[in-house]
């Protein structure tokens, strides 16, 4: 046993109190449990709550996992065919270091495309993925915060909905998941199609990298179709992404992004869904941008993003942060993109604004987006911007390097500003980035965020009289069941 083992024992026996007993065969019943489907021994099999279930890494047909027991992922868990079920307040928890019939994988979740997810938890119950150090689910002393990412994966959901990789639009491999694995593919022509659902659930400490540019994020979404359902989604700690959408027709709703490493949003490969009332908080970590948006592979695919993004907070990583470049943009839309922005809130970022790409050739996200050549409307309309390298609309505008042609921004941001774009300080209740600061606020109070919100072009999407993701005549969705909330962010 290494200095690392000792570690983990002691961790673990830190949080749970319990008295560490010899490994137990995971084919029999885990302290007590009388679920026999445990395939190997793990390591720490003594180590495992009581009623406490290492899940199958295979798990084909129905399955329901109850609140009355906790459950272990050991490795990579491809749910294969049928329906897994969640029941509210279940609490799903990854091994750190997956035992060694998994060794050499991550630990994650995967829903394949030819099976789904229900996992509806509630505000009172939220269902949690986490760490298996993770105590604060069960109400013990907190050791782990926004330091503590790649603790596990993460949650991968795969469907048939269309997506577009270097010519394939059928069995593109998910990132983060080795080659040759036929159950980590997505695509297809299925714009319906439903991965079932996934709401008011909480993913924490997660991100893993098998190779450059090869990650495993918080939650990640693969040619996901838009019959399914994605609401209330907490993802807090992230060694990459919050989220990363890979093709497909989903929509999503009601989801925060804490202190991801790499970008909170990061939008890939075609997706084509709407995303409303998005959260995003960096900071500690050198986080990258708020929103990182790629169009397709390569840049002149037939199928590139076209997605509409309405009501955000983004929060960067403070005016005055020394973390990242002072020119790097809080949004940037590159690769042949067409992303509209309507009526949120970009603040906090000690860099530039935005940045839509401009290389001189017709896929470019400046010839999609600010030309149009397409037709599709992309549009940033009824915007608040508030960067630290900035003062105006003018000045935040990140010119792409080599030999764009809009050479110092001006045609951006007179686009911008005849979209009812402004630049000034929203007037956020609070920010903080420190666990237990219990001041973070982000409900703005300025005269330009209460009013004037622009018209939505989707049926899908609530009309707002406000801009950014909260309501300020109500409590924030945030509120007691996210990470944020039960690790003391927020404000009374």
């Amino acid at each position: 046993m290494d200095f690392k083992d000792l570690l983990k024992i002691f961790m673990i026996t830190a949080l749970t109190g319990s008295v560490l007993v010899s490994c137990s065969s995971d084919n029999n019943p885990v302290n007590g449990n009388d679920d026999d489907d445990n395939t190997e021994q793990h390591p720490y099999a003594s180590d495992i709550r009581d009623n406490g279930v290492i899940l199958p890494s295979s798990i084909d047909g129905n399955r329901s996992l109850s609140a009355d027991s906790v459950y272990y992922l050991d490795g990579y868990v491809f749910v294969e065919s049928g329906t897994l079920t969640i029941e509210p307040g279940t609490v799903i928890m990854g091994f750190e270091e997956p035992s060694e019939v998994a060794d050499g994988n991550e630990t994650a979740l995967i829903i394949t495309r030819n099976a789904r997810i229900d996992a509806e938890g509630t505000a009172e119950n939220p269902i949690i993925f986490t760490s298996e150090l993770d105590g604060e689910p069960f109400g013990e002393t907190l050791i782990l915060n926004q330091t503590n990412s790649k603790l596990w994966a993460g949650l991968i959901i795969l469907g048939n909905a269309p997506a577009y990789s270097a010519g394939n639009t059928d069995a593109i491999q998910i990132e983060g998941i080795p080659d040759g694995e036929a159950r980590a593919q997505y695509g297809g022509d299925d714009e319906e199609h439903s991965s079932g659902i996934l709401k008011y659930v909480s993913i924490r400490f997660t991100g893993a990298e098998i190779g450059p540019g090869d990650e495993i994020q918080g939650l990640t979404l693969g040619g996901v179709g838009r019959g399914t359902t994605l609401e209330y989604i907490d993802i807090f700690v992230s060694a990459d992404d919050g989220i990363e959408i890979f093709g497909g027709t989903v929509d999503i709703k009601y989801i925060s992004a804490a202190f991801a490493e790499d970008d909170a949003f990061d939008f890939d490969l075609g997706w084509s869904g709407t995303g409303q009332y998005m959260f995003a908080l960096q900071g500690g970590n050198g986080a990258d941008h708020g929103g990182e948006w790629d169009g397709a592979s390569p840049d002149n695919a037939p199928l590139y993003s076209t997605a509409r993004l309405y009501n955000m907070t983004l929060i960067g990583l403070g005016q005055n942060s020394t973390e990242r470049g002072a020119d790097a943009p809080a949004v940037k839309m590159r690769d042949g993109s067409a992303y509209s922005i309507y009526n949120s809130i970009i603040t906090d970022f000690n860099g530039l604004g935005i940045e839509i790409e401009d290389r001189s050739e017709s896929e470019d996200s400046y010839d999609k987006t600010i030309l149009d050549v397409n037709g599709d409307g992309a549009s940033v309309t009824g915007n608040i911007w508030y960067t630290g390298n900035a003062s105006s609309i003018e000045t935040m505008i990140e010119v792409t390097s080599g030999s764009p042609r809009d050479t110092d921004g001006s045609t951006i941001a007179a686009w911008l500003n005849d979209r009812d774009n402004v630049f000034e300080d929203p007037a956020l209740g609070g920010i903080c980035r420190t666990q237990g600061c219990g001041i973070l606020d982000p409900v703005p109070s300025s005269a330009a965020a209460a009013s004037g919100a622009a018209t939505v072009a989707d049926a899908n999407v609530d009309q707002t009289t406000y801009k950014g993701a909260f309501d300020p005549a109500s409590p924030a969705w945030i509120t007691g069941w996210t990470s944020l909330a039960r690790y003391g962010y927020l404000s009374e």
